[in-house]
């Protein structure tokens, strides 16, 4: 990713003749407090999330109501609203319109026993969710914000522990929805290592994410069924402000049709 070059304090700091320290101007004032109410409204919603999130596990311990399923996963565009993205961590999150075609495409081929697997895909899991609510789905992801969004549903997910999950995982994941947070090769060895061990290993598709930069390495890395060879598919994701270009990569006989003639 590119980032910006200097930093805020290469700015001059330097004392007015008079000695008082310099004062911002009202533009600047303006902009800096819009950031501080946007900021603080972002954590309100994020910890009213939370409590909704509390108060389903510990009606879930006291086995009240059991029999239910659990309530609707929010929409991308709530959810866009509620977290947001952590540069640090390498997060940008899908477009509305692009996740909810994601959803779509990967709803055509699961059947409501599927198991899927999200990793590092939180914006993937909260539009399949969304709209296709399913048991066997799983967000195996490291920032343990996300875990409010579905508690029996989140894995800690740490790249540097790749043999780090929980064992009823283990070769059993119908389809595995990959997105790596950083576009290196070193990165997509850690992910990999993970995938080979999660995936049903006969009848499981991949569906890889990632920036077209790492694409010559892609192919030796998943070279091999079930995570390979990988065929490039019609879908195009979309990152919004995010200027790399991404693709979506399939690992299964016609994977390369998959998304086609899907709407929004």
């Amino acid at each position: 990713m590119e980032r910006v070059s200097g930093s805020p304090r290469s700015v001059s700091t330097t004392s007015s003749p008079s000695g008082s320290p310099p004062k911002l101007s009202s533009d600047t004032l303006a902009l800096l407090q819009e950031f501080l109410t946007s900021r603080a409204e972002e954590e309100k919603r994020f910890n009213d999330l939370a409590e909704q999130a509390a108060a389903r596990v510990a009606s879930h311990n006291l086995n009240v109501d059991i029999g239910e399923p659990d309530p609707p996963m929010m929409s991308v565009d709530e959810y866009r609203m509620a977290f947001g993205e952590d540069w640090q961590l390498s997060q940008f999150w899908y477009t509305t319109s692009y996740a909810t075609r994601l959803a779509k495409s990967i709803l055509s081929i699961c059947t409501p026993t599927s198991k899927i697997a999200f990793m590092c895909c939180p914006t993937a899991f909260v539009a399949f969710q969304h709209t296709n609510p399913l048991d066997g789905a799983r967000l195996l992801e490291y920032d343990q914000r996300f875990s409010v969004l579905a508690p029996t549903k989140f894995v800690h997910y740490d790249l540097d522990e790749p043999d780090n999950f929980p064992e009823n995982l283990r070769g059993a994941m119908d389809i595995v929805v990959a997105d790596p947070p950083f576009l290196n090769e070193i990165t997509n060895k850690k992910v990999i290592k993970t995938i080979r061990q999660i995936i049903h290993p006969t009848q499981g598709k991949l569906i890889l994410m990632t920036s077209t930069s790492v694409e010559p390495v892609l192919h030796d890395l998943y070279n091999e069924p079930p995570i390979g060879p990988l065929r490039l598919t019609s879908l195009e994701p979309d990152m919004g402000r995010l200027a790399n270009d991404f693709g979506c990569w399939g690992a299964w006989e016609g994977a390369q049709d998959f998304g086609k003639d899907i709407a929004e």
